[in-house]
């Protein structure tokens, strides 16, 4: 199964569009449950949710072999810290999606760090959930020293200006 989210932060009805449009082409090789939000768009080749409690979105979760979203700090940590595959659409702000591009970055810096898989563009998600079917995350490190000492620097910086 593949877990569509959204969050619940601001409207991606480009995104749900988009792989709602390749579900009813047949172009999906699973199925597809999506939470929405609320956004305008409402699907209608695939099953949704506007909104989930926390219960029941631990249960798509935890279900769901791929994972599509936005390119949210939030969703990106849950799905390293589980080890699920996740493809990452970024917001964009041209589209009203965000208020800014922030989430080409997030997704970039994922990315490099094999993370996550990412689609920049709308036409190049069937070939990245495909991809993703043999995508092994990197599993995230976590090293407090290092951002210690950045967060030191930073203010040392900040302190002598």
């Amino acid at each position: 199964m593949i877990l569509l989210t959204v969050g619940s932060m601001f409207p991606f009805d480009r995104l749900v569009r988009e792989v709602d449009e390749l579900a009813g082409a047949g172009r999906l090789d699973d199925e597809v449950v999506a939470q929405i939000g609320d956004g305008r768009y409402e699907p209608r080749h695939m099953p949704f949710h506007r909104f989930l409690s926390r219960r029941e979105f631990e249960g798509l979760f935890g279900r769901a072999e791929r994972l599509v979203s936005h390119a949210g700090a939030g969703t990106i940590a849950m799905a390293l810290q589980h080890g699920k595959r996740l493809l990452v659409v970024p917001r964009l702000a041209r589209h009203g999606e965000h208020v800014n591009d922030h989430q080409i970055a997030t997704a970039r810096r994922f990315e490099e760090l094999q993370h996550v898989l990412v689609a920049y563009e709308l036409d190049q998600i069937p070939a990245q959930l495909q991809a993703l079917r043999g995508f092994e995350p990197r599993q995230r490190v976590a090293a407090p020293q290092r951002l210690a000492q950045r967060i030191g620097q930073f203010l040392t910086s900040q302190l002598s200006t």
